[in-house]
């Protein structure tokens, strides 16, 4: 995931999805994940704004 190759829409969110997932199960587990690349950076941005807006 640390390249975005991703040419349709659908399939880039799609793996936003994914990522958003694995960043969340590290959150609620504790564990720090390095960030690679656009997708996983758009994705921690994307969590982070749900996770304040949850608040």
């Amino acid at each position: 995931m640390a390249r975005d190759y991703e040419r349709n829409t659908k399939h880039a969110e799609a793996m936003i999805k994914v990522t958003r997932i694995r960043l969340m199960a590290a959150h609620l587990t504790g564990r720090h994940i390095e960030l690679h690349g656009p997708i996983e950076t758009e994705a921690a941005r994307r969590l982070v704004e749900d996770l304040d807006s949850n608040k």
